[in-house]
């Protein structure tokens, strides 16, 4: 395995292969969707140019555009259903504008109806918010081209639709030629995101940065890192189970299993620093750096040319961690050196992970053993994309976040609007609509980043239109109107100023080759910044409050953990069930979380309301770690311990954290917590006597759980 790996982290992707900083930049999933739309987008403009000439091609590529925006990295056998909708839903508004165009009032009732539309499919998630977003965009476009009459009308639709169609056709054949590549890129992106995880967890063990900060950054990188797996499961455990495709399902679990070592050895991040010194402790963060840079090299090997994966042996760190272990030992420090080992044994375990992770990236293990298993059912392991009528019902009231969003979007719209007709030589219709219904969403702290972001995008987009215009001819023009367009687009979901930036550049080169007597960069700024202001204004418009939420949250919480340790805490789960339910918890513990992160953002958030949730969190983290040690400590000492008697203290602890995590009346205390047994009462370094240790340390932290939870909602 060595021969074939380079031990050399500096030059871990290869001697052909870019340097791994800028590999790191390059061969990402969202660069490579964008090349992907701007290479569909220019094949669509060449061939309906080349058969339409240059002002139909232009209308073609609208639908294109639009089309386009659903376009999004996912499962293949889902594509074509978004690009249906996509091209019935943008060709039907683009219809309705060319039609409704001279009338303020139709024009008005179709905005209305599209704003309320948009703002209510959210409640299907991501997929059916980029629909809502295609639709905006087909009918700024078709205000911005207006017919002269049904017939013009009519024409403009059969061109849009022509080349959605001919754009929705031609991705699909692409997405099915790189369907493996879009699979490792999703794996790519996971591992990428597990080194991250593990580079924030090495800061905890540095000591220079205060435990506090260090475990805010370990919560931060752990809810990117759950979004990363669950993507990544949502590719990877569909379809077919081909010889190649269980080649990256057996990846996949193998990632899966590292990550459990890893969360399970931050049990013991609390009792380390107070029974160890400053150098065993700065040698686990030595071998936890050079863990995350073994991951990325694993990730980079995945999707970039002539790279080999690391080797992932890491000798030299484990033999100082081990002397270091010897030094303890033999300096008489026996509660050191038995807090230390437990984490140096899943290091190992996790370096030996890492290794089978390798083989497989490497091609030295087809995945075949490694698959799952007939055990696992990995299809309960998707998330299944709800579109059922009776969710979109339930939130069909005036207290339901998704409503109030609807009401306050479609009234800014319709503001918007209002200013154009008021205004109609200074404003432009579209770009204010446009700049309202991209601003605008549900949560008040992702509207006030989005409009940062928009403005300062759209300033810088509109010097560079200003400057290209006048240099260039419409035919030079094209090539950045696509570049513009792949920019935008794969960006949308990882920096939204840089979206706004490029998305600026295209719409002004679009607009300038349909209109070329007119320069319309200082239009631009100015609609910018009126729907921008619209958006901050209307928030506060019914606005409904991440905080309402919480107890929701909280309480899924806690359920999702007492699931959680019902499994944990038994001698011999399911796996399947055990694997559920620990995704369940994490999920719940990433919803809470990505909440708290928006909710720094509302004016009504208190200092000490965040800072309580942020303990929870903390603590939730670490309860989880809890949990996933006594399944390592199982899996790794199982052999040394008595079936019976490790199953009588499991069945006994797993009865108290139920009980203490149990839902109760208000006002109705919890059990009080058993006394509460140190290193010196229980000071053997024995399989039972761990197991007894770390038992008792899950019933405490269920209860410091249980106590910051009900202090969090007060």
């Amino acid at each position: 395995m060595a021969s074939r790996r380079g031990s050399d982290r500096a030059a871990g992707t290869g001697a052909a292969a870019l340097p791994r900083q800028a590999a790191r930049l390059v061969f990402r999933h969202h660069i490579e969707n964008g090349v992907s739309v701007a290479f569909c987008l220019a094949a669509v403009g060449l061939a309906l140019g080349a058969a339409l000439g240059l002002r139909a091609a232009v209308l073609a590529g609208t639908g294109a555009l639009c089309v386009s925006i659903v376009d999004q990295p996912g499962r293949l056998t889902g594509k074509a259903p978004v690009f249906l909708a996509a091209l019935a839903g943008s060709g039907a508004i683009s219809l309705f504008a060319g039609l409704a165009e001279g009338s303020p009032v139709l024009l008005a009732l179709l905005i209305a109806a599209m704003s309320a539309g948009f703002a209510l499919v959210t409640v299907y998630g991501r997929p059916a918010m980029t629909l809502g977003i295609a639709a905006v965009l087909s009918l700024v476009l078709g205000l911005a081209t207006p017919a002269a009459g049904t017939g013009e009308a009519l024409r403009h639709t059969a061109l849009f639709c022509a080349g959605g169609l001919l754009y929705g056709l031609l991705a699909l054949a692409v997405a099915w030629l790189l369907d493996l590549r879009s699979r490792r890129l999703f794996l790519n992106e996971a591992l990428l995101a597990f080194a991250a995880f593990l580079e924030a967890r090495a800061r905890g063990y540095d000591g220079v940065t205060p435990t506090s900060t260090a475990l805010r950054g370990v919560v931060e990188a752990h809810g990117l890192l759950m979004e990363r797996l669950q993507a990544a499961r949502d590719a990877i455990f569909t379809g077919r189970a081909t010889a190649r495709r269980r080649r990256w399902i057996a990846a996949m679990l193998a990632l899966l299993d590292a990550y459990e070592t890893v969360l399970s050895s931050d049990a013991d991040w609390q009792t380390l620093p107070r029974a160890t010194g400053g150098e065993a402790l700065r040698r686990i963060s030595v071998l936890i750096r050079a863990m995350a840079e073994d991951v990325e090299g694993i990730a980079l090997a995945l999707v970039a040319p002539a790279a080999l994966p690391p080797a992932c042996d890491q000798e030299a760190a484990l033999a100082a961690l081990d002397a270091e272990l010897e030094r303890l030992a033999a300096g008489g420090e026996a509660e050191a050196a038995a807090s230390l080992r437990p984490t140096r044994e899943k290091i190992a375990e996790t370096l030996r992970r890492l290794r089978v992770l390798a083989g497989l990236v490497d091609g030295q293990n087809d995945g075949a053993a490694d698959s799952g298993g007939p055990e696992l059912d990995l299809a309960a392991f998707v998330q299944v994309q709800d579109t059922r009528l009776a969710t979109l019902r339930a939130h069909m009231t005036l207290t339901s976040p998704v409503m109030r969003y609807a009401i306050r979007l479609t009234l800014a719209m319709l503001a918007g609007y209002a200013v154009t007709l008021a205004l109609p030589q200074l404003v432009h219709g579209g770009w204010v609509l446009l700049t309202v219904a991209l601003i605008m969403r549900a949560s008040y702290a992702l509207t006030r980043q989005r409009r940062n972001d928009r403005v300062l995008g759209t300033l810088a987009g509109c010097a560079v239109a200003a400057l290209l215009i006048p240099a260039l001819p419409p035919e030079a023009l094209l090539p950045l109107m696509v570049a513009g367009a792949g920019v935008a687009h794969a960006y949308a979901t990882v920096n939204y100023k840089v979206t706004s930036f490029a998305a600026s550049v295209m719409a002004l080169l679009l607009l300038h080759v349909l209109e070329p007597q007119e320069v319309l960069v200082v239009d631009r700024i100015v609609d910018t910044l009126i729907g921008a202001g619209l958006s901050v204004a209307f928030s506060r418009l019914l606005p409904s409050w991440e905080w309402r939420d919480l107890p929701r949250l909280v309480g899924r919480l806690l359920e999702a953990d007492r699931a959680f340790a019902a499994q944990a805490l038994s001698l011999q789960p399911a796996e399947q069930a055990y694997r559920l339910a620990r995704k369940r918890a994490l999920d719940a513990f990433t919803a809470l979380a990505t909440t708290t992160r928006r909710l720094s953002g509302e004016p009504v958030a208190g200092v000490r309301g965040l800072a309580g949730l942020s303990a929870l969190l903390g603590a939730n983290y670490l309860f989880a770690s809890d949990l996933a040690s006594v399944r390592a400590l199982l899996r790794l000492r199982g052999g040394e311990l008595d079936p019976q008697v490790a199953g009588g203290l499991l069945d006994g602890t797993r009865a108290a954290v139920l009980e203490t995590l149990a839902p109760r009346p208000a006002g109705e205390a919890p059990p009080a917590p058993a006394r509460r047994f140190g290193w010196t009462e229980m000071p053997a370094a024995d399989a039972l006597t761990f197991l007894r240790r770390r038992l008792r340390h899950i019933e405490f932290a269920a209860h410091r759980l249980e106590a910051l939870a009900a202090r969090a909602l007060e």
